[in-house]
C-alpha cells in the first residue's frame, strides 16, 4: 500500500508520533504545568474554578488550531519540496 493509501484508509496518524512520552523537556515543562494549575486551584473559589476551566479548555482548543495549521504548513513545504526535487 502506498502512504497516501495508508493515510486514506487512517493507518496512519500523524498525532501518534508524538515526541512528548520520549523527551524529558517536555515532560518537565509538562510537570510544571500541572504542578502550578493545582497550586492556583486550590486557592480560588469554586466560581473562579470553573472560569479556570473554562479557560484552559479555551486555550485547548486554540492551541489545537494552532498545531493543525503548522501540520498543514508543514505537509505543504514537504510536498513543494518533494515536487522541486524532481524538477
Amino acid at each position: 500500500m502506498t502512504i497516501l493509501e495508508e493515510l486514506w484508509y487512517g493507518n496512519i496518524t500523524p498525532t501518534e508520533y508524538s515526541r512528548i512520552e520520549n523527551n524529558d523537556n517536555y515532560k518537565e515543562a509538562l510537570r510544571l504545568v500541572n504542578q502550578n494549575q493545582e497550586r492556583l486551584k486550590a486557592t480560588l473559589t469554586d466560581e473562579q474554578n470553573e472560569l479556570l476551566e473554562r479557560l484552559l479548555t479555551a486555550s485547548e482548543e486554540f492551541s489545537n488550531l494552532i498545531e493543525f495549521d503548522c501540520f498543514k504548513v508543514g505537509f505543504k513545504l514537504g510536498a513543494r519540496l518533494t515536487i522541486e526535487a524532481y524538477i
